[in-house]
């Protein structure tokens, strides 16, 4: 910590065996999943470092409570492990990710960001075999055991009207109502409650 704050303030780093400092030019990107304000207090972290550091604090919410991040973020995974394995990323594996929805968001994704590339990486090797699988729920979940494991869906609390969050998931009743925590069936009451402002 002492070495990495000299860095950020004196702007210049020496080489192993060196002596002469070098400029250097650069910024900081750094994230943690500890509590950094009961670590400067336990005196584990420096407390000049920490403001050194948080000049921007951004939390980042865990994918659980991202629900309508999942789907494009997988897509986008699964295209790039495709494409390095030269596979065409095809309408029948986008159709098969997107009937697929409701398995993904009904996972609780305890490794997060990570888990869903590495679930992605997986289903490419098996859909760069020839002839191509059908990617369909069955496939998933034989292929992904994880998302066959049933979970209580999250509880997500959204200021959203139930048309927002309907528009979200693109028609998706399903989806919606697994996004905000209720059945579908009354999410279907929701919607009529609440007609759209004309």
């Amino acid at each position: 910590q002492t070495r990495l704050l000299r860095v950020l303030e004196e702007k210049e780093v020496t080489r192993v065996g060196g002596h002469q400092p070098i400029p250097v030019d650069v910024r900081v990107i750094s994230a943690t999943h500890c509590n950094l304000e009961q670590e400067m207090k336990q005196g584990e972290f420096r407390t000049d470092l920490f403001y050194r550091l948080s000049i921007l604090r951004l939390k980042l919410p865990p994918l659980r409570e991202r629900l309508p991040d999942i789907l494009p973020l997988a897509e986008g995974f699964l295209k790039q492990s495709l494409a390095e394995l030269d596979v065409p990323f095809s309408e029948p594996v986008r159709k098969g990710l997107a009937l697929s929805q409701p398995t993904l968001l009904n996972y609780g994704w305890p490794g997060n960001i990570r888990e869903l590339r590495n679930m992605m990486e997986r289903l490419a090797l098996f859909l760069s075999v020839e002839p191509q699988p059908e990617l369909n729920v069955q496939f998933l979940q034989q292929l992904l055991p994880e998302l066959a494991t049933v979970a209580a869906p999250p509880q997500v609390t959204s200021s959203l009207t139930p048309q927002q969050v309907l528009a979200q998931f693109n028609g998706d009743k399903t989806a919606a109502a697994r996004y905000l925590g209720i059945s579908r069936t009354t999410f279907w009451r929701r919607l009529k409650e609440n007609p759209p402002v004309q």
